[in-house]
């Protein structure tokens, strides 16, 4: 057994200027990759809204 995680392919629209915010994360971050960033990023949103 791999212990891969099973991904699933979505097509995702963005705004211009959240794109550009999450890039600047991605920088600041020093994350490889922009889907590394967005996953990221919802991880914590999820995380926090999972505290309120």
């Amino acid at each position: 057994m791999s212990g891969k995680v099973k991904t699933k392919r979505i097509d995702l629209r963005v705004p211009v200027q959240l794109l550009k915010e999450i890039e600047e994360y991605q920088q600041n971050q020093g994350i490889a990759t922009r889907t590394s960033a967005m996953l990221e990023l919802v991880r914590k949103g999820l995380s926090e809204n999972r505290k309120d």
